[in-house]
């Protein structure tokens, strides 16, 4: 029971970073977490220095959600699904790197550069915590505690960054959609459980 609620508060961080980061607004501007990574490196008051906000704070929450998907005890799993959050992480990993044929010439950009360095860390990272995870798997969840921590206040840090953005676009707040919600609900019931789990070891211990 454990385990499948670990995975829902997953799936909820990573539907909610492909939803709707504002809602209601025009169909034009109903941006996902993922959306933003290209659409804010076009707004003009980015370009011209107004508000600081770069690609790679809008990839941190990817990337937070791609280590998770590896910080479970992936010894307790069967070989398919062992394969299948890999799988999954890499694919995340993949999706941090810039766009084809942008990522041709991202290590010569220097807009482009630091989102190649994320995707590299984050393929990196996949790497070590998957072995961690295999070798240590206690440690690889309570360290998946801290990314979950990261995951929350890295969402909601994209989303201050990028609201004064969009707001100054509508010439209006920019209304909170429901993939933030889903974001950062999926990261907080993530650590809660963590947390939960490793209080409930201390007493087995203690006992």
């Amino acid at each position: 029971m454990f385990r499948i609620t670990a995975y829902i508060a997953l799936a909820l961080a990573w539907l909610g970073y492909f939803s709707p980061w504002i809602a209601p607004a025009p169909v034009a501007l109903r941006l996902t977490g993922y959306d933003l990574i290209e659409w804010l490196s076009f707004a003009q008051t980015v370009r011209d220095g107004t508000f600081a906000v770069t690609r790679v704070d809008m990839v941190l929450p990817l990337m937070m959600i791609t280590l998770l998907f590896v910080t479970q005890d992936l010894t307790g799993l069967k070989k398919p699904v062992r394969s299948l959050f890999i799988g999954l992480a890499l694919i995340n990993a993949f999706l941090i790197l810039p766009s084809h044929p942008f990522i041709l010439t991202a290590h010569a950009d220097p807009e482009l550069r630091p989102q190649l360095v994320a995707g590299v860390i984050a393929f990196v990272g996949v790497g070590l915590m998957a072995a961690l995870a295999m070798k240590s798997p206690k440690w690889a969840e309570r360290i998946g505690g801290g990314i979950a921590v990261g995951g929350i206040v890295f969402t909601i840090r994209a989303y201050a960054l990028a609201s004064p953005v969009i707001a100054d676009l509508l010439t209006q707040s920019a209304p909170i959609g429901y993939g933030i919600i889903l974001s950062v609900s999926g990261f907080a019931i993530y650590f809660v459980l963590r947390v939960a789990r490793l209080y409930g070891k201390m007493r087995e211990m203690r006992v």
